[in-house]
């Protein structure tokens, strides 16, 4: 007999990045869902405790990321990209992208232009339909289990970015 709770978990949304989980261990060690900021972006990046990481960059040229991250994509189809854009926001376009262990490299694409300042947004993005591939590695395709880099970047315009980056959600296949 199957159980009908094993699929409904087998099917939960899960928490990839919470970038609001910036914390200060006793001995000052910080921990930040990122490792480093680049470009234009370096320091621009704020943690905002318990809110999410604050971009508020004089433009697109930047990004930030985890190398050797530990996140797991392998589990999820689907991943949401939870943000809020800022009134000073001239942005039209974010990245994000993932490269595996083999060079990889894809990028997908969100366009901010069709949201408004202020909203929750939850940027849907397919695994299995990049908006670009930049570098091939030695095997086709990104390989979901080895997952070396993920970076949400600018659109290396010379647009003011402001956006409060709040969470990264996978979401299982249904089939």
């Amino acid at each position: 007999m199957l159980d009908p709770t094993a699929h409904a978990a087998q099917n939960k949304e899960t928490v990839l990045i919470d970038f609001a989980d910036t914390r200060k261990d006793p001995d000052g060690t910080l921990f930040r869902p990122y490792e480093y900021a680049f470009g234009d972006w370096s320091n621009h990046v704020s943690d905002l405790r318990r809110r999410g990481i604050l971009i508020k960059a004089p433009s697109g040229k930047g990004g930030l990321g985890e190398n050797k991250t530990m996140v797991d994509f392998s589990r999820s189809s689907t991943i949401e990209l939870h943000f809020v854009i800022g009134n000073a926001n001239h942005a039209t376009t974010l990245w994000f992208s993932l490269e595996d262990k083999d060079g990889t490299e894809q990028t997908w694409t969100i366009p901010l232009a069709e949201f408004p300042p202020g909203q929750s947004v939850h940027a849907s993005l397919d695994l299995n339909k990049c908006s670009s591939e930049q570098k091939p590695g030695k095997n086709p395709g990104m390989n979901l289990k080895k997952i070396n880099t993920w970076q949400v970047k600018g659109d290396f315009t010379a647009e003011n970015v402001e956006i409060l980056l709040v969470k990264l959600i996978g979401i299982p296949s249904t089939t």
